[in-house]
C-alpha cells in the first residue's frame, strides 16, 4: 500500500532527526565565524515513471504511478546536500537510487526484477540577490545553477516475452551538463517555499533532460524544516544501434517528503 511507503519514509526521517537533531545548534555557532552553512536533507521521493525503455532493438512501454510503489519498488535511497558561503555561492549534491521489481511486466516485454537507476546531480550556484516582500519579514531570493547530472541505468528485459533465446541485460552510465534556476521564498520564520527547474543534455550524451520541483517547508525548530512537495525529471537518451542499442525516453515523477537540517 502507498500508505505503508509513506509511513516507512516518515519513520526513517524521525529516526534521522533523533540522531542528528540536537547537533545543528552547536554546529551553526561554530561555523558562524566563517559564514559557512551546510544543509543536509534526507528525503523520500515516491517515484512513479512512464516512458519507453529498450535494449538491443527491443522496446517496452512502461507506465507506473507512485500509487503503485508496493508493486514494483524494491529499494530506494535519496539525499540532498548543500554547502553555502555567505548566502551567495555554494555547491549542491543530490543522489537518487531506485531498484525496480519484476511486477512491472507488460504485454510483449517485461522488466525482469533487475531494472535500477541512479541519478546524481553535482552543481554550483550563484545567488543573484535577495529581496524583501514587505510583509512580515518575507523575502525572496534567486539562484542560477550549473553542473552535471550522472545517470546509471541497469535494465534486464525478459526473453520469455520477446521470443528470444536469452534475456537482454545492459547497463549504461553517462553524464549530462545541466543548467537551471531556483527561487526561495521565506514567508515568515515558520513557512517557506522553493521552486527549482533546469534543462540539460543538449546532445552531449542525452538528447535532452529536464527537471522541475516545488516544495513547501515548515520550520518546527531553529535548524530543522519539514519539507513536502512534488518533483518530475525527464530523460531522452539513446545510444548505439542493433545489438548495441540502448534507449530510455521516460519521465520520473512523484511526491517528496523530507527533513532539512542546517549546520
Amino acid at each position: 500500500m502507498i500508505y505503508n511507503q509513506f509511513r516507512a519514509v516518515l519513520i526513517l526521517l524521525c529516526l534521522t532527526w533523533a540522531i542528528v537533531g540536537p547537533a545543528p545548534v552547536a554546529a551553526a555557532e561554530s561555523t558562524a565565524a566563517n559564514d559557512l552553512k551546510i544543509v543536509l536533507v534526507p528525503y523520500g521521493w515516491l517515484t512513479g515513471f512512464s516512458g519507453t525503455f529498450g535494449a538491443r532493438g527491443h522496446e517496452t512501454n512502461v507506465t507506473n504511478s507512485f500509487a503503485q510503489l508496493d508493486k514494483y519498488l524494491n529499494f530506494a535511497a535519496m539525499g540532498h546536500m548543500e554547502v553555502i558561503y555567505r548566502d551567495t555561492v555554494g555547491l549542491i549534491g543530490e543522489f537518487n537510487y531506485a531498484r525496480l521489481g519484476d511486477q512491472t511486466s507488460r504485454k510483449g516485454v517485461s522488466l525482469d526484477g533487475q531494472m535500477s537507476f541512479t541519478m546524481s546531480d553535482l552543481a554550483a550556484f550563484y545567488r543573484l540577490g535577495s529581496y524583501s516582500l514587505g510583509e512580515q519579514g518575507s523575502t525572496v531570493s534567486y539562484d542560477l545553477l550549473a553542473g552535471a547530472r550522472i545517470w546509471t541505468l541497469d535494465m534486464k528485459l525478459s526473453a520469455e516475452y520477446m521470443q528470444m533465446d536469452d534475456s537482454v541485460h545492459m547497463q549504461k552510465t553517462w553524464v549530462d551538463p545541466i543548467i537551471g534556476a531556483r527561487t526561495n521564498i521565506h514567508f515568515n520564520d515558520t513557512w517557506s517555499a522553493e521552486l527549482r527547474g533546469g534543462v540539460g543534455g543538449f546532445g552531449a550524451n542525452s538528447t535532452f533532460t529536464w527537471d522541475a520541483m516545488a516544495l513547501i517547508g515548515y520550520s518546527f525548530c531553529e535548524n530543522a524544516t519539514l519539507l513536502a512537495g512534488y518533483r518530475a525529471v525527464g530523460l531522452n537518451y539513446e545510444s548505439g544501434s542493433g545489438r548495441d542499442n540502448f534507449k530510455a525516453n521516460a519521465t520520473l515523477h512523484g511526491p517528496i517528503v523530507g527533513l532539512s537540517f542546517t549546520f
